[in-house]
């Protein structure tokens, strides 16, 4: 054989692998393509986006995620903002489709946080925490589900079968919040921003910086200044005129910060407060560092008394934590995600009375610069000080059944707590 045909050969032999990945659909979703930082999924995605200031890339992005949020406004919401620093977060939910018919429809519910710095003609974007609720029962993390150690073979060659399509789905996932931040921000100003389909699986999430080029129709040197909220006037009933010595129900941060969290005022408190206590319930902890304890509740409530935000809960004297709520002036309520939920159902279920509680559900404890007592793996955190408490009597309940419920036995106190603090994450 001449040496023109064996180049010839060699040259096919070294193209076969190119080609090969070309042909498999699963390429784009192999090694690396679910990328991980100190051991958890987080996507990111940087953004460059010659001649635009800060103000205007950070509006753009804001807008971009509160209407993907508002989709699903009744569990998803941007939690924080921070103009002057550039930055904001969001938390979502929604589900992701694996497959659909007449018949069937395979979906998963997913969780997760996006995290966005701005800057002078860059952003970034990063999306972690995810996590998965299947059949409403199966739950699971992303690090444990989709990433390289369990989610491809050992010679990370292949998709294992049973987490194949929700390794693929997150990617595609994670690209689409990516293109649709893309497409914010090189939007014109005139044209409405529109969210882009699902970004094909060949466009993989841990490639370089993505340079945006603006349009034409911008002026890249003007910026775009966040609007100013406008606080709507409410009339007051005629038969309570407050005192002007009564302090504002907007309280402004007094610069209490902790490490992980940002201090926010009371009027800022994101969610629904519903949901947030009767489907992903709540710890109330009572005490100091020297001795505390926390219970898993889904009773209470938001509001303002005597012109003073307010959290509202029910302890029933029979809870070790009930003790620790008397004995002091401040406790505080803490708010988790889904992969936390197992904590809180042994929160629930067992008494510090008899056991190291906090060792036994594995969460963090972190004290206030107040002194109250909360954990770090809260994505929020309600610091009250007592103001009323009232214990309830089988004649304050007007439902029969819940009156016959508790007959004989002792009744909740409710204690109202003017919120003097509120860090989120």
């Amino acid at each position: 054989m001449n040496k023109p045909i064996l180049f010839i050969l060699a040259g096919l032999m070294a193209c076969l692998p190119l080609w090969v990945a070309a042909q498999d659909p699963d390429a784009p979703y192999l090694a690396g393509a679910v990328p991980e930082k100190e051991g958890r999924v987080v996507f990111t995605k940087e953004f460059v986006i010659p001649g635009m200031q800060q103000e205007m890339i950070y509006q753009r992005v804001l807008t971009y995620l509160e209407e993907r949020m508002a989709e699903n406004e009744n569990t998803s919401r941007v939690v924080y903002q921070d103009p002057a620093a550039g930055k904001m977060a969001a938390m979502g939910e929604e589900y992701l489709v694996f497959s659909t018919s007449a018949l069937s429809l395979d979906r998963t519910l997913v969780n997760y946080q996006i995290s966005v710095a701005c800057a002078p003609e860059t952003c970034s974007v990063e999306i972690e925490k995810i996590r998965y609720t299947y059949r409403e029962k199966e739950k699971y993390t992303a690090e444990e589900w989709i990433s390289d150690k369990y989610a491809l073979n050992k010679a990370q060659t292949k998709l294992v079968r049973g987490l194949a399509k929700w390794r693929r789905k997150t990617v595609d996932f994670a690209n689409d919040i990516f293109a649709g931040t893309a497409a914010a921000l090189s939007a014109s100003l005139t044209a409405p921003v529109k969210e882009p389909d699902l970004v094909p699986a060949t466009h993989t999430t841990n490639t370089g910086p993505v340079v945006i080029e603006v349009s034409t129709a911008v002026t890249p040197q003007i910026a775009i200044q966040p609007p100013v909220p406008v606080t709507p006037q409410v009339r007051e009933p005629e038969v309570f005129q407050p005192s002007a010595t009564v302090p504002p129900t907007t309280a402004l941060p007094v610069g209490k910060d902790m490490d992980g969290y940002r201090q926010v005022p009371p009027d800022r408190l994101p969610g629904n407060i519903i949901k947030m206590l009767n489907d992903d319930w709540m710890l109330i902890t009572a005490g100091n560092e020297e001795q505390f304890n926390m219970m898993t509740a889904s009773w209470g409530g938001l509001g303002v008394l005597y012109g003073k935000p307010v959290a509202i809960c029910y302890i029933n004297p029979a809870r070790y934590t009930y003790q620790l709520m008397e004995k002091g002036d401040t406790y505080t309520f803490t708010f988790y995600t889904e992969a936390y939920r197992e904590a809180l159902q042994y929160c629930g279920s067992h008494s510090g009375r008899n056991e190291d509680k906090v060792a036994g559900s594995g969460l963090s404890p972190l004290a206030t610069p107040d002194g109250s007592m909360a954990f770090s793996e809260a994505w929020l955190i309600i610091e009250c000080k007592k103001l009323a408490a009232q214990s309830l009597i089988p004649e304050a309940i007007y439902d029969e059944k819940i009156k016959e419920q508790w007959a004989g036995k002792p009744m909740h106190k409710i204690y109202i707590g003017e919120i003097v603090n509120v860090w989120m994450k």
